[in-house]
């Protein structure tokens, strides 16, 4: 699938990937995370819904930590980048965290993921 084409729990699910996040998964139309207990025991581990196309608190941390940058264009909407290559952004979206999570991901795994939510090679 083109990270292009990602959008809501699917995107979410790759950007989880990107994070190495524990036991990404996308189900009932959220993507699912599990946090682990306080006092570390596996046991006591819950699902977390982990939304950071849609939600500034998961998003905005991550495009902070990996320094992407955001503009608008009447072209495309809002873009996303490097802020080495900004004005020319490669990756776009119709909101600005839509527009950073796919960069996040393209950064990682490029310009095309699996059409799957759990592929096989997670872990």
């Amino acid at each position: 699938m083109n990270v292009a084409d990602l959008e809501g729990p699917l995107l979410d699910y790759w950007v989880a990937r990107v994070a190495q996040l524990p036991k990404p998964r996308v189900d009932d139309g959220f993507c699912w995370i599990e946090e682990p207990a306080c006092d570390g025991d596996p046991a006591g581990a819950l699902e977390a819904a982990f939304a950071p196309s849609t939600d500034w608190t998961h998003g905005g941390a991550i495009i902070e930590r990996a320094h992407i940058c955001i503009g608008y264009s009447q072209a495309h909407a809002w873009g996303a980048g490097a802020t080495d290559e900004a004005p020319r952004f490669r990756c776009h979206g119709a909101t600005p965290l839509v527009a950073a999570m796919r960069y996040y991901v393209a950064t990682q795994f490029g310009d095309v993921v699996p059409d799957e939510s759990e592929p096989a090679a997670a872990g």
